[in-house]
Order: structure tokens, then sequence, then C-alpha cells
């Protein structure tokens, strides 16, 4: 003992309370102890003596646990065996006499079992013949060395080995367990451990077929013998006296735990454990209850058995699974009786109700919903094919508790998740209805279907409610049910999507329209039902094209008071926006405009043909947006909302809203004067949508036209000029004049005659551009840059305006159409005065639209001056530093080479600069770098853009510097990562496409140069001819780059 003081002091210093300060250099000297040649002895030590504190036995058994996990012969484990085996009985009889006192010791029995667990694996991960002795059965071995009297050192290693394979019959087993709760206790534990254990070693690298052999034909049987009669004892129990046994959780623990084992076994080993009779007394369990408040086992029990449902439903058998449904539902797809098991599922949700038990209500309601699940296309074929089923009146008995089920009458997500949970199975059986062969179904099954679906819809509409947000509201501190309940009307919105491909229009679309229509706004109006019908309706018309649809518009307008409550929903939710109300008023008056106003924007087809209901719309829009601005508004995201809805209307109706111009613009000056309380996005969004109409405004010629928007630009240079040193106003003046450029855009193809027929008008008056709005727009830019010239956002937007027409075609007039001139020397301006790593990229952007443009005018000598300009002039050095800027310089290159690559070929940059420095960033380490480099070269290589002289020129510059671009390739190809590889292969690929002949002659140069592994070599340059530049040629590199990195292919 006193040889091991020192140890026992170092053990007791490390679990103080109050540890020592070189607690880590203890916990080294302690570790390097246990992996020691002394570790079998000092734990042996360490469990042998009493005195000794828990602590130190707990670190006793740690140590052989290290031992084991750092043992690899059998001499040591049959040590480890005996050693963990007699430590383990000693100590599991010192607490069987008496457990209140040493339940301490527990922590210590379980570690002690968890280390035989594994040494039961490691005995049977082979043949029994390879192993230190066949080991059945710890269960048994651990009952018979207990059941033994203490026997002298000298005789025990005989008595461990034939106890190794002797067996314990039912009776014994049963007689040990019942002799004390202690050691049903220590057996329960044991069982628990081992295949606890065994399913965390299905990750390990441990061959487990003979070990599942083993435990099938063995330790399964003890267990369940064990499991069963604990269950049934728990049955009797509560029958005798109502009570609980007091090992009910332990037994519970030890049931799932084989429950997780079974499953991740079955499909592992030969044999197939049977878990019936353990089901079986589980449902016993389950349903054993006691008027009106007692329910001892059903919360336990319908855990288990939700995670079977959800996770391995298959291992109740079919007798078990249609016992599970007669309880839960009342009736069985099979059996037209009623099953009387039912009685006690009403009994318990109604207690469950009553006493507000909403996390088991909510466990019983994923239960029964997933074990629904499993049959749900079963149901699917019985209900609406003609596959022989079983009596029909019954089997629509079982659809009607299933609706009655969905239709639980508490707040869902807050106090109910029966209808949360159903709206996956509803989702699942209309998509089965929906994919079924209509050949196979009857012919009353198109008006079932409906009647069934129709049904789920009228039961969702009151459960998606705001009205149950609120609720939620009152009661979620956390908001994590709020999400939860928005998830819930996401899920609704889906489910009705799909039921719409059953219903139609007539009966689904039409009969929301008709409900919202219905409703009198001079008689009182639920607003939470018109956002809930609102919030369905506005999902199933954004599918649709309403100007394709007039039988849709129809419907629509002939309905008196929908468009009434639609603006009554937005009116309101504005309203209580502004009251500076509760954060529950604030986030469902959101919810309300979000709702209303997203109907509002998909149905503006339908306004666009009814004039009076248009200007209704517009006015209460107006209104809200005005109230909602006001600086006492609490939020923005209503104002958002709401000026969205605007920008959307006067896309749609821009010709019908060309009265409203002078209102629009009244509105539009009073929001850009600085001291207005709309923000940023508002101006912005609204200069846009006065930009809709303004476009449309046609009639009388281009002038008025012209006219109005000189106005505008009026407005937006006074306000800069007003607030020039506000940087943040200024920034959004500019991108108001910049959203009113992209608003000037006519939309498609124009087939408006008038429009047509006076193009050449407005084409001519804008080349011409009498009230100079170009010139203004060139100085007012001019003027701002002078200040911000170097900020990015700046230079971004100014880009924005002066390239506003680079995608135009030449016949379509717009009023930014500047000459090509003008926006290259606006660019050179920005780009002398920039910061080149945050303001080139924008310029960048628009020099590859000015390319596109106007690729059929410019020359070499243009391309010469962009890239001397803007790349290598006054930005050459920060360029050559930065990689993302090389990786910009050479995805301009990329779109010339795209667009007209004879540009770029035939300027004087070409061979002096472009393909050498290009060579050069072939080994790039930065990805997006080798991705556009790779990319050029793939399109030097190979372009159908290509003049018959581009042709001519390539191929001699591709045989001059052929084997260098190759030695480079191979080279990148060589030292790169695995995930960059098909950048390089896309360019192998083109080379071999075009240049066969002479890139196998420079492969045979260049391989030998990078490794030693010719025959990796060989087979590269043979797999890449045989492809032919076909993508397998990407195998044939990866096998290649694998081989001579010394890295396996994953076959091997």
């Amino acid at each position: 003992m006193s040889s091991i003081q020192g140890v026992v002091e170092l053990i007791e210093s490390l679990y103080s309370p109050h540890p020592p300060p070189n607690v880590n250099q203890i916990q080294q000297q302690l570790q390097t102890i246990q992996k020691s040649q002394d570790g079998l002895r000092l734990a042996n030590e360490l469990l042998l003596h009493n005195e000794l504190s828990n602590n130190v036995k707990y670190f006793g058994a740690l140590t052989y646990a290290v031992q084991l996990n750092t043992s690899g012969h059998d001499d040591d484990l049959w040590e480890l065996f005996r050693g963990n085996l007699l430590h383990l009985t000693s100590i599991s009889r010192t607490y069987a006499s008496d457990p209140s006192a040493n339940s301490s010791l527990l922590v210590i029995i379980k570690k002690l079992m968890s280390n035989l667990a594994l040494i039961f694996f490691k005995a049977n991960d082979r043949q029994p013949e390879e192993s230190f002795n066949r080991w059945d059965n710890p269960i048994e071995t651990f009952i018979n060395l207990f059941s033994s009297p203490e026997l002298s050192s000298d005789k025990i290693d005989g008595l461990l080995a034939d106890m190794l394979v002797a067996s314990v019959n039912y009776q014994n087993l049963i007689q040990f367990v019942e002799s004390s709760e202690a050691l049903n206790l220590l057996i329960l534990l044991f069982s628990e451990v081992i295949v606890e254990d065994l399913t965390k070693a299905q990750s390990q690298k441990l061959n487990l077929s003979h070990l599942h052999k083993v435990v099938h034909q063995n330790l399964y049987i003890s267990a369940m013998s064990v499991i069963n009669h604990n269950l049934e004892k728990m049955l009797f129990t509560y029958d005798q006296n109502s009570s609980r046994p007091t090992l009910t959780e332990n037994v519970f623990r030890c049931v799932n735990a084989w429950i997780s084992y079974t499953s991740i076994s079955r499909n592992l080993s030969e044999g197939r454990m049977d878990l019936s009779e353990t089901f079986e007394l589980l449902i016993r369990l389950m349903c054993t209850y006691k008027p009106p408040q007692s329910f001892p086992y059903s919360s336990t029990v319908v855990a288990i058995f939700g995670d079977i449902f959800a996770n391995d439903p298959t291992l109740l058998n079919y007798e078990l699974r249609s016992s599970v449904e007669g309880l839960f539902l009342g009736v069985s797809q099979n059996s037209t009786s009623v099953s009387g098991g039912h009685e006690w599922m009403l009994q318990y949700m109604n207690y469950l109700v009553t006493n507000e038990i909403y996390e088991d209500l909510k466990d019983l309601a994923l239960c029964v919903v997933d074990f629904l699940q499993v049959s749900n296309l079963n149901v699917c074929n019985k209900l609406f094919t003609s596959v022989p089923n079983s009596d029909q009146r019954n089997l629509q008995q079982y659809v009607k508790v299933l609706l009655q089920m969905t239709n639980f009458s508490l707040t869902p997500v807050l106090e109910e998740f029966f209808s949360v949970r159903m709206v996956d199975f509803w989702l699942d059986l209309c998509d089965g209805y929906s994919n079924l062969v209509p050949e196979t179904l009857k012919p009353e099954t198109p008006e079932l279907a409906a009647d069934i679906f129709g049904q789920v819809i009228q039961i969702y509409l009151p459960k998606i409610s705001l009205s149950n947000k609120q609720k939620i509201l009152q009661n979620d501190e956390e908001d994590s049910l709020i999400h939860e309940f928005d998830d819930f009307r996401v899920a609704v919105l889906d489910l009705a999507e799909s039921a719409w491909s059953v219903l139609g229009n007539d009966k689904l679309t039409d009969k929301l329209i008709a409900s919202i229509g219905e409703i009198n706004p001079s008689s009182g109006v639920d607003l939470f039902q018109v956002e809930a019908l609102s919030y369905l309706l506005q999902k199933l018309l954004s599918d649709m094209t309403l100007s394709e649809c007039p039988w849709m518009c129809d419907t629509l307008g002939s309905s008196s008071f929908f468009l009434p409550n639609i603006l009554l929903l937005i009116k309101t939710g504005c309203q209580q926006e502004n009251s500076n109300g509760s954060k529950e008023a604030h986030i469902l008056s959101t919810d309300f405009v979000k709702t209303g106003t997203s109907l509002i924007g998909t149905i503006s087809a339908f306004l666009k043909q009814d004039s009076q209901k248009l200007g209704e719309c517009v006015n209460t829009l107006f209104q809200c947006l005005e109230s909602c601005t006001n600086p006492s508004a609490n939020d923005s995201k209503v104002e958002l909302l709401v000026t969205k809805c605007i920008s959307e209307v006067c896309e749609m109706c821009r010709q019908e809203l060309t009265s409203y111009l002078p209102t629009f613009t009244k509105v539009h000056r009073a929001m850009l004067q600085r001291n207005s309380h709309v923000s940023n996005f508002t101006r912005q969004k609204f200069t846009r949508a006065l930009g809709y109409i303004i476009q449309s405004f046609i009639n009388d010629g281009p002038e008025p036209q012209a006219q109005f928007l000189s106005q505008i630009i009026d407005v937006i240079a006074d306000g800069i000029n007003e607030a020039n040193s506000d940087r943040d106003h200024v920034l959004c003046l500019l991108t108001c004049f910049s959203e009113l450029g992209s608003a000037m855009v006519q939309p498609g193809e124009p087939d408006d005659l008038l429009y047509l027929s006076q193009l050449s008008v407005f084409l001519n008056f804008w080349t011409q551009d009498p009230l100079q709005l170009r010139s203004k727009t060139s100085n007012l830019l001019e003027h701002v840059m002078s200040q911000y010239g170097k900020d990015p956002e700046f230079i971004e937007v100014g880009c924005l305006i002066m390239g506003k027409s680079l995608s135009l075609p030449e016949e379509k007039p717009h009023f930014l159409k500047f000459q090509m001139q003008e926006i290259m020397d606006f660019m050179v301006r920005r780009s002398s005065n920039c910061e080149p790593t945050t303001g080139l990229p924008y310029i960048a952007y628009h020099l590859e639209k000015v390319v596109n443009q106007y690729k059929s005018t410019l020359t070499p000598q243009d391309f010469d001056f962009m890239l001397s300009e803007f790349f290598l002039g006054q930005h050459g050095p920060a360029v050559a530093a930065d990689p993302d800027l090389s990786q910009l310089m050479v995805n301009f290159i990329n779109s010339v080479m795209d667009t007209r690559p004879g540009l770029a070929i035939h300027c004087e940059h070409w061979t002096t600069f472009i393909m050498p420095e290009l060579l050069k960033l072939l080994p790039s380490k930065e990805r997006f770098t080798i991705s556009a480099v790779t990319k050029f070269w793939t399109k030097v290589v190979n372009n159908k853009k290509f003049t018959r002289n581009d042709e001519i020129t390539i191929r001699e510059q591709v045989s001059s510097v052929g084997l260098q671009l190759t030695q480079q390739t191979m080279y990148s190809l060589f030292h790169t990562q695995r995930s960059d590889l098909n950048f390089y292969s896309d360019l192998l690929r083109a080379l071999v496409a075009r240049y066969p002949l002479p890139f196998k002659q420079w492969l045979m140069q260049v391989l030998p140069q990078l490794c030693d592994n010719q025959p990796a070599h060989h087979l590269l340059i043979e797999k890449l001819f045989i492809t032919r530049g076909s993508r397998a040629a990407a195998n044939a590199v990866l096998e290649w780059w694998l081989d001579c990195n010394g890295l396996p292919h994953v076959s091997q």
C-alpha cells in the first residue's frame, strides 16, 4: 500500500475542490503511469483496498481502460479480463450489501462494466480459436461469479475459465434478479452498458459480424428475459397497488439501448432479434391507466415508440403496427372493429389537455404522425385506386379520424402539435395521389380526393390565423415558438399549392376569393380571417400569369368586397404600426401589411383592367405610406413593404397611371427632401416607380416625357447641391437617378402600336437631346465625383448611370444613351482617381459591357488602350501584387476572348504582355486565379469565335509557346490541390483535341522532368489520347495526379 501512496496523493489532489496550480503537470504524470507497464498493477492496487476513496477507485477503473486501449496482446487481454471482472464482482457485492449507503460505487461499477464490454467485443471480433477463449455471455459470467463463494487466487483462474462458457438457465436468471433490487439493477445496467457501447462501436474499424452473432445467440436471450420480466413486474405492481417500481426508469433506459442496437444490427448479422414480446408489453404499459389522472408509463413509452416510428418503424411487425393503429385512431385500415384500447388514447389526450402538459402532448403528436407516415402510400392506394382493399366504409371512417386529429382544438405550436405534424402527412398523401396512374383510379376518386383535401384546407385556414400567433406572442418570451409557427404557415402554403393540383381553381382559388369577397367591410371584418385567406391566395395566384388568365380576373372583379378587404388589411396594419403599441402589435401589423401588399402586387395585372379599382388601390397605398413614414413610426419594415407594393403596381400598370404623374412627381419631390422621414430604400424605389410611369407617357410624343425627366433630374441635382457634404444623402440621390434610368428601359419587346409608330421620332429626339439631359447628367456626375471620386460606392453608381444603355440595342431609345467615347472618358477619369482594389472592379465590369456593346466597331488599338489605361499603367503595380486584381484583369481579357477574340489577339500587348504574363500565372495558388487563367488558355487553344485570320495567328503562336505552355500546365497540375484539378484538365482536353501530335511530343518531354514515375506518365498519355479530349480525360488526369503524389485511389 505504501508504494502507491504517492500516486494516491496525486489522484486526490487532482480531484480536490481546490486543485493545485500544477494540475496539468499532475495530469500528465498520472497519464504516463497509466500507460506504463506498471499500469495493470496500479489499477489492481487502487481497486483492491476498501479504505481508498471512490475517486481513487474510479481512477483505478480508468487505468484499466487506458491499459485496455493501449494493449494488443491476448495475454494482456486475459489479465485485463481477470482484473476487471474480479473487481466488478467484489465492488458489486459491497454495493448490493447496502445499496443506499454505497450508491456512489455505481460510477465505478459502470466503468468496470464498460471495460468488460470492450473486452467482450475484442474477444469476439475474431473467430473463437484465435481469441484467448470463448466468451459468450458477460451477464451469465457475472451472475455465476457473483453467486460463487470467494476463492483463493490460485484457484480463481480455473474458475474464470469455466465461467466463460458456463450458462445460466432462465429460472436461475430470474431468481437472481428477484433476489434483490440491487442485483436486478446491476444486471439491467450491465446489459445497457454492453449494447450502448456496442452501438457506438459501429463507427470503429472492428469486424463485428461474429460479435453480432454471439450477442444474438446468447446475450440477447438473457437480456430480453430480464427486461420482459421487469416489464411484466411493472404491470403487476401497478395493477396491485397503483405504484411504479423503483427501477422503472432503469428498465426503460435498458429497453431504449436494446432497441437502438437492434435497429442498427439487424442488417449486419445473420439472425434477426425479435423484440415483439417487449413491444407487446410496452403497448400494455402505455395503455395502463386509472382514471382520471394516473398514466404512470404513457409518456415514457410514447417517447420510445416515437423514436422507433421516426427512425425504424418496421422494427414492429405488421400485427403490432395494426394494434398500435387501433390504439391511436380507434380504427384500423384493415379492420371494421373499433379498438377498445382507443379509450386510453382519448383519456390520455384529455388528461394532457386538461392539465396543460403540452410537451407530452407534442410527443404524442410526433409519435402518432410518424406512425401514420409509415402507411401513407398504402392509405393512398386503398383510398383512391381500384386495388383490392378492406371495407370502404371503414377506410372512410379512418380518414374521418385523421381529419379530426388534424382539427385538434387547441392553439397550434403553443398547445398542440397534431395539426402541425399532420401537414406533412396530408402533403405526402396529396403528392401520392397526384402521382397515381390515372387508369388505376376508381370512378369516384376525383370527387373523393377533392372532398378530403377541401376539408383539409378548411381545417388549416383557422389554424394558420394570426390570432394564434397573437396567443403565442403573449406566452413566448424567447420567440422560438414564433419561428415554429411561421414555419408551420409556410408548410401549409406548400400543402395548399399541392392541393391545388387536386382541387383546381374552382374548388380552391375561386373559393378563397369568394370567401374574402363575401365579408362586408361595413358590418365588421375579422381581419385575421381575411389575412389567412389572403395568405394562401397570394401563393396560388403567384404561380399564375394573371394577364393571360382573363377568367381569373373576372372572378376577382365579380367579388365586390374583395379589394376593399385587402386594402383594409394593409390600412389597419399601417395604423397599428403607427400607434406605438406593443411588440405583439408591431409583429402582427407587419404580418398584415406583408400579406396584403404581397397580394396586391400579385394581382396588379387585374388592377390594370379596372381604372377605378387601380385608383382606389394607389390612393390607399399612398395614405399608408404617409402614415408609416412619419417621425413616430416604430420600424421601417412596413414602409419597405408598402413601397415595394407601389413599385410593383406601377411597373405593371404604368400606362394606366400616367394621369397620376403630377401627383407622383409632387410626392416624389417631397420625398427627396433631406428632412423627409422616408427611408433611402423608399426614395429609390419610388423614383423607379415614377420612372415606370414616365416611360409609358408617350401619347403626346417624346417632349412631355422629357419634361418630366428634366424635372426629376433638377430635383435630384438641387438636393445634391443643397446637401453636398452629406455623403449618404448624396449617394441616395445619385442612386435614385440610376433607378430612374433603369425604369426608362422598355420592358421586353414593345407591342404597343402607338409606341412602335413613334419609335423613329423618339430615337431622333433622344439623339438630339434638345433639353440637354445627358449634358445635365454628365455635369452632375462630375460635380459629385469631384468630392467623392475615391469612394467606391459613388464609382459604382456613376458607372451604372453612364452605362445604363449599354445593354440596349441601337433601335431602342433612351435618354441616357451616351456615346462610347463619353462613357470611356468618364471611366478613365474615375480610374485615374480611384483606389484600385475597391474602385477598379466596378470600372472593369462596365468596361466589359462597353466591349460587348461596341465590339463591331472597336479595334485592337482600342483594346490596347483599355488594357494600358485600366490595368497596366497607373494601376500596373497594384494589379501585379494583388491576386484579386490579377484575376479581374484576366477575366476582362476572357470576356474579350468570348466576345471578339481578334481584338486581343492582334493587339500589341498580346505577345509582349498577355501571353507571357498569363503563362506565369498558371501555377497560381489562388483558386479563382487558376480558374480564370486556365479558362484563358483554353479559349486560346480552342475558340469558336476565331476568324480564319485569328486561327492562323493562334496556331503559329501556340506552336511557338506550346512546350512552355505544357511545362507550366503540368507543373501547376502536379503541385495543385485535388479540388483544382478540373481547371487544368479542361485545358489539357483542349490541347489534345486541337493539337494532338505536337502536344503528345510536348508531354513526352515535360512529364519525366516532373517526377520519376514513367508508368504513370505513359498511362496518362495513352488515356488522354484515347479519350480524344472528352470529359473522361479528367479521370485520367486524376489517376496520374494520385500516382505521382503517392496517394491512394478511391477504389483502393
